[in-house]
């Protein structure tokens, strides 16, 4: 062996169930449901429910900047314009409601953040790193 320890087979996000990072794919699911949500609270200006439907409407207008033709790129072209029209329409929602649906939706997905009275706030396994075995011999 390599004189290195082994890490445990089971950390502390397996054991209390919470995930942290949702990966991309989830990212974008909670990022249409966050949308879908915005659109409907009465909180938003209506001016700004207006961005979604503009990305839709480039989605199926016939001129892009990206032609269909081009098998691949017309669809990413069509693609990046829906992910960047949600995404401003979530930047300019005022920051209050998005927080509190974005917890929500977290909640429900298994990712919630860590509270204040939570297991892994309180647990500490190993609080100092391993010491070289001359300061070892020396404490």
């Amino acid at each position: 062996m390599d004189g290195k320890e082994k890490e445990p087979l089971m950390n502390l996000e397996a054991i209390t169930g919470k995930r942290k990072d949702p990966g991309f794919i989830r990212e974008v699911w909670q990022q249409v449901r966050l949308v879908y949500y915005l659109l409907r609270d009465p909180e938003v200006p209506f001016y700004w429910k207006l961005v979604p439907f503009v990305a839709i409407l480039y989605l199926l207008w016939p001129v892009d900047f990206l032609p269909d033709v081009f098998v691949g790129l017309g669809q990413l072209d069509d693609l990046t314009a829906l992910l960047v029209g949600a995404k401003v329409f979530i930047e300019m929602a005022p920051p209050h409601v998005v927080a509190r649906y974005m917890e929500q939706i977290r909640e429900s997905d298994g990712f919630a953040a860590a509270k204040e009275d939570d297991v892994d706030e309180k647990i500490i396994i190993n609080p100092q790193p391993d010491l070289p075995d001359k300061e070892k011999d020396q404490a």
